[in-house]
């Protein structure tokens, strides 16, 4: 960690941003990044078109990114139960799945950790409670690899057209380490309220803070089939 990033994190600590801090797990490895930093939107691969990608959801229907996309784009949301930010931002992507697609976003949720079973991904869905949400069973790796998924963190807007026009934190949070009392900027909503009025999305691309994914398309053949363990 070089000085200017162990000074802000002092700062952040003094300023108790710590409260109900957030800790990797032993088996899980944190992004370099303890909190969000903002990117270059050109380092974020803003402007991307993602042609169409078939997947399977966790029931074993088959789908495709662009058969499931809304009328004013899609949201791509990372997801791992197992990581504490993915966990604590839970609550919070549910409800504003439930906010922003009755105004036209569609949202979709990868499962990108292979050592889950079925059952613990179906009752992360569950507690989710996102009725018009699609969780991404198989498929979630090649997604991620298109996208360039680094945390657990991150989440994605496409437009109407599939082209990436936000890339990185929900907001700023929760980090590792640190926990302010409310965001200070709320990335997310800011980009898909820019989107529906028309406005470019600023800042376009950041570094989310959460575990690190390495979003090989081959892991995903070790994520589980449709079936296992499914609940009754």
């Amino acid at each position: 960690m070089n000085r200017s990033r162990i000074l802000i994190f002092a700062v952040l600590l003094a300023a108790g941003w710590n409260a109900q801090a957030l800790e990797p797990l032993k088996d899980k490895e944190a992004t370099r990044w303890l909190g969000v930093e903002v990117v270059k939107p050109e380092d974020g691969l803003i402007g991307k078109q993602l042609g169409d990608m078939p997947f399977h959801d966790l029931q074993g229907r088959p789908f495709s990114l662009h058969k499931v996309a809304g009328k004013k784009g899609t949201v791509v949301v990372v997801r791992d139960p197992q990581c504490p930010v993915s966990r604590r931002y839970g609550p919070r992507i549910a409800s504003m799945g439930r906010e922003f697609s009755r105004k036209g976003f569609s949202f979709i949720f990868i499962y990108l950790n292979e050592s889950l079973d079925q059952e613990a991904l179906l009752q992360d869905a569950a507690r989710l409670n996102l009725p018009n949400g699609v969780m991404v069973g198989k498929g979630s790796f090649f997604i991620a690899h298109a996208l360039g998924v680094k945390s657990t963190g991150d989440v994605f807007v496409l437009d109407d057209e599939h082209r990436l026009i936000y890339r990185g934190a929900i907001d700023d949070q929760y980090g590792f380490g640190y926990t302010q009392e409310a965001p200070t900027h709320n990335y997310l909503r800011n980009a898909l309220d820019a989107e529906l009025k028309g406005w470019p999305v600023e800042p376009a691309a950041t570094h989310a803070p959460g575990c690190y994914i390495d979003a090989d398309p081959e892991k995903d053949d070790m994520l589980p089939e449709p079936g296992d363990g499914a609940l009754s």
